[in-house]
């Protein structure tokens, strides 16, 4: 084999020698919690495969969250290479349905973005009904297969927030008078039990 490489002017280190194609750089991103209340923290972590020395330049949120850098970008050694992992603390100050955009990471010319993810911010802290999409995207299914799995395990919708009570203006006499007049009322109209 290698008289030949040599009669053909080939470099002898050609021959046997596995050539892999550079692995793609790719992102993902979870949060510790689908659902949470206002005030609560939660946790974004973004996962960082196949990079060197990935960036995450900014993080687009909805301008009701508070959010910082828990520590700095962290790399772990695992049986199937490297992982960079960034985590970020998020408190959410109103409730309502929000969604966390993509997050896009980059190393040097390489770029990978992340799914978006919703987040229910409510009092009780009920997650969202999960989607097909969002399914076939967590456990890596085909999406048509998300929406059998989800046709077969039905979700409950979560409950709305209860509107708040309006508060009442009048001046404390009047409130103190009102409910008195009330309490005298149904002492009056009480039926003995019958």
């Amino acid at each position: 084999m290698v008289l030949l490489s040599l009669c053909l002017g080939l470099p002898v280190s050609s021959f046997g020698a596995k050539h892999h194609a550079p692995l793609s750089l790719s992102a993902t991103a979870t949060l510790s919690s689908r659902g949470a209340k206002p005030g609560s923290r939660v946790e974004l972590v973004v996962t960082v495969r196949h990079g060197v020395h990935p960036v995450i330049s900014s993080v687009d949120r909805p301008a009701s969250f508070k959010m910082h850098s828990l520590r700095k970008p962290q790399l772990l050694h695992t049986d199937e290479g490297d992982v960079w992992l960034f985590r970020y603390q998020i408190i959410p100050t109103q409730a309502g349905e929000f969604e966390i955009p993509s997050i896009v990471v980059t190393d040097n010319s390489l770029r990978a973005e992340t799914s978006p993810l919703p987040l229910r911010v409510s009092l009780k802290g009920e997650p969202p009904v999960m989607t097909a999409g969002e399914l076939s995207r967590v456990v890596s299914l085909p999406m048509s297969l998300g929406e059998e799995v989800l046709k077969s395990a039905p979700q409950n919708p979560p409950k709305p927030d209860p509107s708040p009570t309006p508060r009442d203006d009048r001046p404390i006499a009047k409130r103190a008078a009102s409910t008195c007049w009330k309490a005298l009322k149904d002492f009056w109209n009480f039926s003995g039990g019958k």
